[in-house]
This record gives structure tokens, sequence and C-alpha cells, in this order.
């Protein structure tokens, strides 16, 4: 009997692609709701029960945030294409030496962010995020310091997010999740609605919300997956997978930096015009990652399917799962739009912005909703091309789309004089630019041949 890890549920080579892909994507689709949700819940608390302006430093951190988690994405993702294919290719004695190996690689890194981040809080604040006024920055420096307590469990859940994606299990980072949130939102309102901790005690909410999911990760790994289980002296790092781990990883990482440092520019061009459109932003951004949720879900059920496709030798079975996807991701995608778009003034407030910080959210909100489609269908090729192992097209497509929408900002901005609205209409042209440049690699073939790993050891 095959062990769990090889299960025909976990297998996307066989069966109809579009059933796979579509059930494979459901649950990181409720994932990533729960994700959101638990982004939002710290934006709506701090904005209801605290002022504007902690909201403002929250949503700032947020920006930076995401900076330090493009190395635990990117390189968890890349070595989630590594087992994905190691998968595909029934190369079973590798599996193992892979996961310990990215765990020890990820737990590393982020022991390492969490120092960084802790020694350096003030000068991000004030040196990158371009934050101003001594409340704003006293509220930001005390968010992200104890914010960055929780970075080496982050680290940790991405990595094991991706070790169970790549063998085919979307649904345990559902349940991760709904542990998180829910606790995550119970410590909110303990700590800031009615302790009054503040800005701190949303911080430490999600620290410990974080802890928790980590220790629920690590107990279904093993408790599920017999073949992750180590005995004595198995776990162990492997150079050689590690090295698989970052021909993977670095590109990946570079690709999430790219987004990462484009958002932090972004942030600091959103500063400039001060705290109500500071707050607008912080809000409008935070509804928008739920219209993101239908591509970037599939953005990882297509990169999964492509690796383990990839690995099995069924290149034509990718393409069918190619249109498939995209009718799936665009599908979704505009009926969250519409919810969005109907909704964009009850939906801000909630986050106790009013007057022109609640005009400039629904006008960010009503920009990007129906045009978030474009981005779908981006997002859903690029998972081709970065599943396949064509990692560094993936992040050239990934820097055109920050490149575009950064610089025109800015040129537009400060050279021209543009006002604030120029910050999310640029948006959607960045995303065309990607689209053209992953569409055409798609239809070039080029990324069939850049398969990693082959052959299977065992069936």
């Amino acid at each position: 009997m095959a062990e769990p890890a090889f299960s025909e549920k976990n297998d996307m080579t066989t069966g109809t692609p579009w059933r796979k892909l579509f059930f494979f994507a459901l649950p990181i689709m409720a994932g990533q709701f729960l994700q959101q949700l638990y982004n939002t819940v710290d934006g709506i608390v701090v904005g209801n029960y605290v002022s504007e302006a902690a909201l403002a430093a929250v949503g700032s951190c947020t920006t930076l945030a995401f900076l330090f988690l493009a190395f635990a994405l990117g390189f968890g993702n890349g070595c989630g294409i590594m087992i994905a294919q190691l998968y595909g290719a029934r190369r079973r004695d590798e599996l193992k030496s892979a996961v310990a190996t990215a765990l020890m690689l990820l737990g590393g890194m982020g022991l390492a962010a969490m120092l960084i981040g802790l020694a350096g809080a003030r000068w991000f604040v004030t040196g990158l995020m371009n934050i101003r006024g001594e409340e704003l920055i006293t509220l930001s420096v005390t968010y992200f310091a104890v914010y960055s307590l929780g970075l080496v469990f982050q680290f940790l859940y991405n990595c094991i997010a991706s070790i169970l994606r790549a063998v085919g299990d979307s649904r345990a980072t559902l349940y991760f999740l709904c542990v998180s949130a829910v606790l995550n939102l119970v410590l909110d309102l303990l700590f800031v609605a009615v302790w009054g901790w503040g800005v701190t005690g949303a911080a430490a909410a999600t620290v410990i919300a974080q802890f928790v999911c980590v220790i629920v990760c690590f107990a279904y790994l093993f408790g599920k997956y017999p073949v992750f289980r180590f005995r004595k002296g198995e776990f162990r790092f492997s150079m050689p997978l590690c090295r698989l781990c970052l021909r993977m990883g670095v590109p990946m990482t570079l690709q999430q930096c790219i987004v990462s440092f484009g958002n932090v520019f972004m942030q600091r061009l959103v500063n400039h015009f001060g705290q109500v459109t500071m707050a607008a932003f912080t809000c409008g951004l935070r509804i928008e990652n739920y219209c993101m949720i239908p591509a970037l879900s599939m953005n990882s059920a297509m990169s999964m399917f492509t690796g383990q496709n990839i690995g099995a030798g069924n290149v034509e079975r990718v393409e069918e799962g190619w249109r498939s996807g995209i009718k799936i991701a665009a599908g979704i995608t505009f009926l969250i739009a519409t919810v969005l778009f109907i909704g964009a003034y009850p939906l801000a407030g909630l986050f106790g912005v009013a007057g022109e910080s609640l005009e400039q959210s629904v006008d960010y909100i009503r920009t990007i909703s129906y045009l978030m489609i474009i981005f779908s269908v981006y997002l859903t090729t690029n998972g081709v091309i970065q599943g396949s192992g064509d990692v560094l097209f993936a992040s050239l497509c990934s820097l055109s789309t920050l490149g575009v929408r950064v610089t025109l900002s800015y040129i537009l901005v400060y050279c021209f004089g543009f006002g604030h609205r120029v910050i999310w209409r640029c948006i959607p042209i960045g995303w065309i630019c990607a689209l053209l440049l992953s569409y055409g690699r798609f239809r070039s073939g080029i990324w069939k041949k850049k398969a990693i790993v082959g052959g299977s050891d065992s069936e």
C-alpha cells in the first residue's frame, strides 16, 4: 500500500484537470481569506479602538513586514517546487531529506530575520519607510519591534505550507489558518479593546497566534504523513538538496523581494501625502487583498499542478490545466470584484475611517476592483512558468509589474504634480505589462524544458 504522501487523492498527474485544480485551490482560497481576515482584524480593531494614526502606523508596518516575508515566501515556494517535482517523479528516497533541509534552511532564516527586525526597527520605520511625525514614528517602531518576534514562526509556517501543497495537500493550511485567525481575533479584542494595550497588543496577538499555528503545523505534518517522520539520525542537512532549494528559491525570493520593495516604495509615496492618505491606503489595500485571493490561490495551485506533471512528463496536461485555471480564477475574481465595487463604502467604513480618508479608500477600491481580472490571468499563467522551474523569467514578470507601477507613479507625482489617485491608478498598467510577458513565454514553450528533476526511484 502506498504511503499517504503518494496517495491518489494528492496526485495531480491523474484525473480531470479542472477538478483537480478547483478542489486543490478551494482550500487555499479559504485559507487566503482567513489570512486576509487575520490582517484585517488588526486594522479594524486598531482603527476603531485606538486612533486613525495607529491605523496608519499598522498599515505602514504591514508593508514593511512583507519585505521580510519575501524571503519566507520565496524560499518556501522554491523548496515546494523542488518537493513537488520529486513527488511527481516518485523519488521517494529524497523527499524526507528535502523536507529536513527545507525546515532547517527556513528556520535559520527566520531567526536571522527576527534579530534584524528587532535591532533595526527604528531605522526601517524612519529611514526606509520615510514615516514622519513623532506619534506615527513611536507607534510604528513599537508595533514592528513586537511583530518581529514572530518572524521565525512565519518562516516555519510558510515552509511547512509549501511542503504540504507540494504533495497535493492544500486543505491543511486552511486548518492552520482557522486556528490562527480565531486566536488572533480573540487576542486582538482582549489586548486592544479590553486591556487597552494599543498597537503593542495588536502585534502581540499576531505573534502568539503565529506561534500556536506553527505548533499545529508540525503536529499535522508528522502526524498525518509517516513518510515525513524522522527517526534518530535522519533529520540531517543535505548540501546538494540545499543547493537545489537555493537554485529554485533565490529567483523566487528575488521575485518576492521585488514585490516587497515595490510596495515599500509605494508606501513611501503614500506617506508623502500624509496621514489621511496613509489611513485610506491601508484600508483600500486590505480590501483589495480580498479580490486577489482567487489569483494568488490559482497561482499556487497551478505551480504545484505544473510541478507534479512536469516531474511525471505530462506536459500536455499542463496546458489543459492552464486553460481551466484561467476560467476558474477570472470567474471568481469577477464575483468578488462586484461585491467590492457595490459595497465599497460600508466595507471601508469598517476600519473607522471617515471624511476624506473614506472617500479616498472608496476611490481606490472601485478603481482596481474589476481590473483585478487582468491580475488573475497573469498570475495563473505565471504559475505554469514557476512550477516548471523557469523561475528566473517568473521573476522578470514580477519586476516588470512593480517597475512600471513604481516608476510611473513617482514620475507623475514628482515631475508632473499629480495627486494621490495616481498611486492606485497605475496598478493595472503594471499588470498588463506582466501579463504580456508571461503569456508570451507560455506560448513560446520554453518552460517545457525547465524541469529540475526527473525519473523515478520507486513506484
